[in-house]
């Protein structure tokens, strides 16, 4: 029976051996010394003669050595080290890795190699890539569909003055959007906040209720911090063309500003009429967002006042400029 008394250096050594990960140990000039059976099947080395005393970096693809290598630096400084990449295996069959490289110390404290785990994700990975090509789809599709819905209102009103007028500004508003979508199609890790506030806001130009924003910081946030904001921005402007300032008259006024590690957007709506109703029957976007600005560790806060709405919107800054 295991015990803690039970948990001897044999006994934590061959738990190492047992693991389901690929456990290595690695000298302090970056060649592998060992590596548990699991490992090499998984990493489908047959004879471990092939890659001992190897340097570790070298059995990586070379876009990934240097991570390795950094990753070897990091660790010596006494970080534990984290990242994700890309590497076949032996026999050449893709694998994505998530590898986490630790400092080993010997009796004396004194630094004697490293200790690197890698969990195979690849399952993990090839989902989020399919999700990123279906997400892709979808936005090429819109993207056509907000073209066409663009060329039959032009079409539609051609011949008729305020028509046209009232199509052409449409269709800017159109173009804008679809550049919102392009704007989070890509894979990318962060977003700078001004170019994302830009891109939202830019629909609304020229709308009969003016939409002003203060001056944005140049901050990077993370990608999934820069969706939640997206979607913020989109519900309450969508809400405010429905029943508020954007489609009858009043202002809309956002601000955005950095305050000891935390970004803060602000959106303060006045009408010039008195509010009437602050709620509606079947209204749900408001608690959906503040679910999803939650998941993002961001929180959301709604405030009535007589003249309008006010909402507040902070995370804490992940990403630096």
């Amino acid at each position: 029976m295991l015990n803690a008394a039970a948990l001897s250096r044999e006994t934590l050594a061959r738990a190492f051996e047992q693991s389901v990960d690929c456990v290595k140990l690695i000298s302090l000039d970056g060649c592998v010394l060992w590596m548990n059976p699991n490992g090499q099947c998984a990493m489908e080395v047959d004879d471990f003669s092939t890659v001992q005393g190897r340097r570790w970096a070298s059995l990586w693809p070379v876009d990934a050595q240097d991570i390795i290598e950094r990753s070897l630096s990091g660790a010596s400084d006494g970080e534990v080290v984290r990242f994700d990449a890309f590497c076949p295996t032996a026999k050449g069959n893709p694998r994505w890795w998530n590898v986490s490289v630790s400092r080993v110390e010997d009796n004396d404290g004194k630094p004697s190699g490293f200790l690197s785990i890698s969990r195979d994700i690849t399952a993990a990975e090839k989902g989020r890539q399919a999700l990123l090509l279906a997400a892709k789809e979808i936005q090429h599709r819109l993207g056509n569909t907000l073209a066409v819905v663009s060329a039959l209102m032009i079409g539609f009103a051609r011949g008729t003055p305020d028509r046209e007028v009232f199509a052409k500004e449409m269709q800017k508003r159109l173009i804008a959007l679809n550049s919102v979508q392009k704007l989070f199609s890509g894979d990318h890790p962060s977003c700078r906040v001004d170019t994302l506030m830009a891109t939202l806001t830019a629909p609304f130009e020229g709308s009969n209720a003016p939409l002003t924003m203060g001056i944005v910081p140049p901050i990077s946030i993370d990608r999934g911090q820069a969706d939640a904001i997206a979607l913020v921005i989109g519900e309450l402007s969508v809400n405010s063309i429905k029943h508020g300032a954007l489609g009858k008259s009043g202002t809309v006024h956002i601000d955005v500003v950095e305050e000891n590690g935390t970004l803060k957007v602000q959106w303060i709506e006045k009408l010039d009429d008195a509010i009437t109703a602050r709620s509606r029957e079947g209204g749900q976007g408001l608690s959906l967002i503040h679910d999803i600005v939650a998941s993002r560790d961001g929180t959301l806060e709604t405030e009535w006042q007589d003249a309008g709405l006010k909402v507040t919107v902070a995370f804490p800054i992940h990403v630096s400029a």
